[in-house]
């Protein structure tokens, strides 16, 4: 049990670190490569909570995931991004 919770410790950290990264890139003018970074932390770190949460409540998984999603496809349809 230890060992799992020091993984999921683990990648909740790597997300952070991504969406962090994700907004000093925004700030500096990556816009699309920062979009996707935060999709990329926001979404795992969505899922890391609502795989450690005992109540399984689906709204509070899909709506998070909705908009990372559509934040991900908004990147890829950025016109003449760096």
């Amino acid at each position: 049990m230890i060992n799992l919770r020091k993984y999921f410790n683990q990648i909740r950290a790597v997300s952070y670190a991504l969406v962090v990264f994700g907004l000093v890139l925004g700030i500096a003018g990556a816009v699309r490569s920062a979009a996707i970074l935060i999709a990329i932390g926001a979404g795992t770190f969505i899922s890391n909570q609502f795989t450690r949460s005992n109540k399984r409540r689906k709204i509070e998984f899909i709506l998070p995931m909705a908009v990372v999603l559509l934040l991900f496809v908004v990147a890829l349809t950025l016109p003449h991004a760096k």
